[in-house]
């Protein structure tokens, strides 16, 4: 039987982690290698999805213009739609609010506002170009996730 488990990024996880972004972002969005390769400069909060040993999903946090800002939201491309990137989303925004966080903003692409969205979020505008695709601006709240929580544990989904 698999493993697979959700925890915080160690040092020693950071060259498997931008290997996962290299591959999704400059491999399959077409993000430029400096852009991708610039996400350490923002000292992130990074976390991990690992699959028996293997990191197969990642997510990051990190402050810019005086927001936290959520993102670099990815599950390798052959283990997609098997929901680990939804309970390594629901992990994460756990993690944050349980540190005081009371919003949490982030640019997604269309698959992740649809996730975001189901735990709460509201998206904040209109799509932008994005190199291979769209962002579209989403917002999470400390209560959203919170009610979102609370029908996860009473057994209610939507």
């Amino acid at each position: 039987m698999e493993s697979l488990r959700y925890r915080k990024a160690r040092t020693e996880d950071m060259e498997a982690v931008m290997a996962l972004q290299t591959a999704v972002f400059h491999g399959e969005q077409l993000i430029p290698l400096d852009a991708v390769e610039a996400f350490l400069a923002m000292e992130p909060q990074c976390w991990v999805a690992e699959l028996d040993g293997v990191i197969v999903g990642t997510a990051a946090a990190w402050h810019e213009g005086g927001q936290l800002h959520w993102g670099r939201f990815i599950v390798t491309k052959a283990l997609r739609g098997r929901h680990i990137g939804t309970k390594l989303a629901a992990f994460t925004f756990a993690e944050l609010f349980a540190q005081g966080i009371d919003s949490i903003f982030m640019e997604a692409r269309d698959t992740t506002v649809a996730i975001v969205g189901k735990m709460g979020g509201t998206v904040a505008g209109e799509p932008v170009p994005f190199y291979k695709g769209t962002v579209t601006p989403v917002w999470l709240t400390r209560e959203a996730f919170a009610r979102y929580s609370q029908e996860m544990q009473n057994g209610c989904s939507s």
